[in-house]
């Protein structure tokens, strides 16, 4: 072989044997982008999906032509992996109660509601979701205005949910019950209101069921 056409295929043959070691991919982005550790996975489970909040939700719709379902999931912070079912079976999957409430976000407004709530010393829970006190008052006023005091309740427990010592919701859960036909129970609860604020009214009526009750 001539020595000019050996200095030629030399390199060619170098170049030939650099690509077999390296997919098509590698020439596409040099160099390769560097997997982040939080998108690594470990025994086929997903440690840390995406970057979240307390009150980050996902929002997921499905419709099957006849039924339209729309249900907002929060992601939690241990990563556990949520299956929604649309229908009964029995696949030993563990599921959760229907609501029709969904957590209002707090807003601006509820930063100086919550700031008071803890300058009182009152108890928050930090394991239930944040929501807006604002949002949550004015629907359970719709729902006592409609007449749905089940609804209203349900308004009640949510606040309580977070706030458990929150005065003006358990004065509201107090009349829920009372209008609900729970008496004993309503009476249970303006005690455990009067203890944290005294209100006016509220220690007239408490008095006024204290002495109508059967003893």
């Amino acid at each position: 072989m001539k020595p000019q056409l050996r200095s030629l295929l030399l390199p060619l043959l170098a170049l030939a044997g650099g690509c077999a070691a390296h997919n098509y991919t590698h020439y596409l982005i040099e160099p390769a982008p560097a997997t982040n550790p939080a998108l690594e996975e470990e025994d086929g489970t997903q440690l840390r999906p995406m970057g979240f909040g307390s009150t980050t939700a996902m929002k997921v719709s499905w419709n099957d032509g006849t039924l339209l379902t729309e249900v907002e999931i929060p992601l939690l912070a241990s990563g556990q992996r949520i299956v929604i079912e649309h229908s009964k079976g029995a696949t030993g999957v563990e599921t959760i109660p229907a609501t029709r409430l969904v957590v209002p976000p707090p807003s601006v407004a509820d930063s100086s509601l919550d700031a008071a709530y803890r300058e009182r010393g009152l108890k928050v829970n930090s394991d239930a979701p944040e929501l807006s006190l604002t949002g949550a008052r004015t629907r359970m006023q719709e729902a006592l205005a409609g007449g749905n005091y089940q609804l209203a309740l349900e308004w009640c427990e949510l606040v309580l949910a977070r706030y458990p010592s929150h005065p003006e919701t358990l004065r509201a859960k107090g009349s829920i019950l009372l209008m609900l036909g729970e008496r004993e129970k309503a009476i249970e609860i303006y005690e455990a209101v009067e203890e944290i604020e005294s209100d006016p009214a509220v220690r007239a009526k408490l008095e006024e069921l204290q002495r109508s009750t059967p003893r």
